[in-house]
């Protein structure tokens, strides 16, 4: 559990009402990583979403691709949320990171049980997915026509 004013911090949950954050805090955990470390791998199971408070993480895709995620505000493991629940991309440190980590599969049950509040998230998730689709996929020129 974390405290719910760490939540209101993050650019990433500034959408959310005080009821939501005080449910999202009680999964919550901050998490603490050091430079060089692997948060989670590519194709692996994704267990968790969290949300980057401090440091840098770097996001590697399997084409090739990477994307640098500097401080706080981001949402990072969204396929912990998304059917296959496999990651897409490897997440490393590059810097010591502070990262709020949500149980993927609590996280849903707030979402089966709080509608309003699962709307939110996924229309939040699914911003994030179309942000980034142009790191996931080749981007090349015949791919896009």
């Amino acid at each position: 559990m974390i405290d719910t004013r760490e939540l209101k911090e993050s650019r990433y949950l500034e959408e959310f009402s005080d009821s939501d954050l005080a449910e999202l805090a009680a999964i919550g955990t901050a998490t603490h990583w050091r430079e060089g470390e692997i948060i989670f791998h590519e194709g692996s199971p994704a267990k968790n979403f969290f949300i980057l408070k401090k440091g840098t993480v770097l996001l590697c895709y399997p084409n090739g691709r990477s994307l640098p995620l500097k401080n706080g505000g981001h949402g990072i493991g969204w396929s912990s949320l998304v059917s296959p629940f496999r990651y897409t991309a490897t997440g490393i440190c590059l810097t010591d990171a502070t990262l709020i980590q949500f149980p993927g599969t609590e996280l849903y049950s707030l979402i089966r049980m709080n509608a309003a509040f699962g709307h939110k998230l996924m229309a939040k998730i699914a911003k994030t997915i179309e942000e980034r689709k142009k790191y996931r996929t080749k981007g090349d020129r015949q791919e896009q026509m």
